[in-house]
């Protein structure tokens, strides 16, 4: 399942990565590259209830969050035992998990969500407690957890229409992507150990749990990345970040792979130099990264990439 996201302290997203996008709920995040945001499954979100009504949150609560910022306090964006949960988040991290590309990657990326006005950004200062609440009629089928993250997706698109006004649509166009392929040698990727995320939390206690299974965690290095039970095509997205451009799997690879790359940080600004990291200081390293450390290869290509365009969305109405 999708635990949660924390967007405190964030790099510039263009060409960043790493599992930033799905800190855990009361975990500060880490300063390192970001990656694509978990996002629950791709099921079919079913059209209605159990009542025979379109799927939507039965009570809803949306604040704006005005309390001083502080990288310890919890933040949270996902599914709780009777409803959903946004705390201290901008409206950005509801938006990128109530929508899911159509070629079920695990999310997408910031700059593939085109239209975003500046509040409402993953930047953005302006942030959001919302306490949303399923009803007794549908909280059998909500408490499937195989049906529970479509459903999720439903009844979020449904409060951001009423409440926020939103209208999207979905444009696929040609543009450059990265193919991630094969090298000349076996790649340096293993097949996953059957893990849980108990397990794992033994050694990682900041470990979560993302769409499909995959377990990521940071550390013990600074920038070091730890993924456990992903897929290549997943691998993809979450390199996609780094490069600055799509990635898209053509090794071939099938099952899914326990992950391990270090990403050099930007060092700490030194007193009286420039603070601004290089636009390139990320995605200059993707080579080396997929190259030496997983024994793979990027390759230059262009491929069909899919943009979630928002034509219309205003600030919440009251409660």
């Amino acid at each position: 399942m999708f635990s949660g996201m924390s967007w405190r302290g964030s790099v510039a997203c263009g060409g960043t990565l790493a599992i930033a996008f799905v800190v855990g709920a009361g975990m500060a995040r880490p300063q390192t590259p970001q990656t694509a945001q978990a996002v629950p499954s791709a099921t079919p979100a079913p059209p209605v209830g159990t009542d025979g009504k379109p799927l939507a949150f039965d009570v809803i609560s949306i604040r704006e969050d005005k309390s001083e910022p502080n990288p310890q306090n919890p933040t949270y964006n996902g599914p709780t035992p009777d409803g959903y949960r946004l705390k201290d988040l901008p409206l950005f991290a509801v938006i990128q998990l109530a929508f899911l590309p159509s070629d079920e990657s695990m999310s997408f990326r910031p700059d593939r969500i085109i239209g975003v006005p500046a509040w409402a950004f993953y930047t953005s200062s302006v942030r959001y407690d919302i306490d949303a609440k399923v009803s007794e009629a549908n909280l059998p089928q909500w408490k499937d957890l195989v049906q529970r993250p479509a459903m999720l997706r439903a009844m979020l698109q449904a409060m951001l229409a009423d409440r926020f006004k939103l209208a999207v649509h979905r444009e696929t166009k040609e543009m450059p992507i990265y193919q991630l392929a094969l090298g000349r040698k076996a790649p340096k990727i293993k097949p996953s150990e059957a893990t849980t995320l108990a397990d794992v939390r033994q050694k990682h206690p900041d470990a979560v749990t993302l769409r499909g299974g995959t377990i990521v965690t940071t550390g013990p290095n600074p920038g070091q990345q730890n993924v456990f039970g992903i897929t290549v095509p997943d691998l993809g997205t979450f390199l996609s970040n780094l490069a600055g451009r799509p990635v898209q799997d053509a090794t071939g690879l099938t099952g899914k792979y326990d992950v391990t790359y270090q990403i050099e940080l930007a060092p700490p600004p030194q007193q009286g130099a420039g603070t601004a990291v290089p636009a390139d200081y990320f995605s200059s390293q993707i080579f080396s990264i997929v190259h030496d450390q997983l024994g793979l290869q990027l390759k230059s290509a262009k491929g069909s990439v899919e943009s979630l365009v928002i034509d219309h969305i205003e600030r919440p109405s009251e409660n």
